[in-house]
């Protein structure tokens, strides 16, 4: 009795790694017909044009201007100019400016052009602008330099502290070391006064 099961032992010892062996082999040797509309999409780009166009995903400029406030420009996707590699176009773009003191200037717009060599900016298509300070603006489009924090538009209309607020020009400055928004031709401002 003990002997057979020993040769018994001793036979699947043998027998089931060779019976392994056969059927992995079996898994890999085997021909499969392959179906082309089963492969995994890699990615759902055009990969032509990535290849022929320079893009930038999701970049972030940051720096400091000159009296000491922290920015920073950030985009969905820029576009390199191919004349000027210093200058691009960007879409989705979004700007924070905060002062040493905290306060702050948020701009959104659709599009932008970057110049990073003269650290100049151009913001179109709804420009938004919004401040710590409670004032929420758009206007068509906002342009100027961004290392000494100088930006100017015109057609500026939006709600502030002190009610709605409607200008022919606006310039966002750093008069002071704080950022300040100054409104000029023909400033009208609806005033509603706060709830008892």
């Amino acid at each position: 009795m003990a002997d057979s099961h020993t040769s018994l032992v001793r036979g699947a010892r043998i027998v089931l790694p060779v019976a392994a062996l056969g059927l992995l082999s079996m898994l890999f040797l085997l021909p499969r017909t392959v179906n082309p509309d089963d492969a995994i999409p890699y990615a759902e780009v055009d990969v032509s044009m990535r290849a022929r166009d320079q893009q930038l995903t999701r970049p972030r400029f940051a720096g400091v201007s000159s009296r000491g406030s922290d920015f920073a420009v950030t985009a969905d996707r820029a576009l390199p100019d191919a004349a000027d590699p210093n200058r691009m176009t960007a879409e989705t773009v979004a700007m924070q400016l905060i002062a040493p003191s905290g306060a702050q200037v948020d701009l959104r717009a659709d599009r932008a052009e970057i110049d990073a060599a003269g650290r100049s900016l151009l913001l179109e298509g709804g420009v938004r602008v919004e401040t710590s300070t409670g004032y929420s603006l758009t206007a068509p489009r906002l342009e100027g330099r961004i290392d000494t924090v100088d930006i100017a538009g015109t057609e500026i209309a939006g709600e502030g502290p002190l009610g709605t607020i409607r200008a022919g020009a606006l310039r966002v400055t750093e008069t002071g070391g704080d950022p300040r928004l100054l409104f000029t031709q023909g400033v009208e401002l609806l005033y509603l006064p706060p709830d008892p």
